[in-house]
């Protein structure tokens, strides 16, 4: 019971850590395996793994996590 609570606060602070950036990042993946990212589709939460070199932007509604291997390349002020 206790993981699933866990889960479920994770999952809401990613929705939220997508909907309201305060500006955009770009991350590329740097991780030999792979790396995850997550986005909202259609009112789904999708996770996705993109492979070493691939880049990613918050911009784009995409939520990473650097212990995942993302490496933050360039930050954009939103307009």
């Amino acid at each position: 019971m206790r993981n699933a609570i866990a889960r479920s606060l994770a999952v809401a602070g990613f929705v939220l850590a997508a909907v309201f950036p305060m500006h955009a990042e770009d991350y590329q993946c740097t991780d030999d395996s792979g790396c995850t990212a997550r986005i909202t589709e259609d009112g789904e939460l999708t996770e996705v793994t993109f492979r070493k070199g691939d880049l990613v932007s918050t911009e784009a509604g995409w939520v990473v996590s650097t212990e995942d291997g993302w490496v933050k390349v360039k930050t954009k002020a939103r307009k």
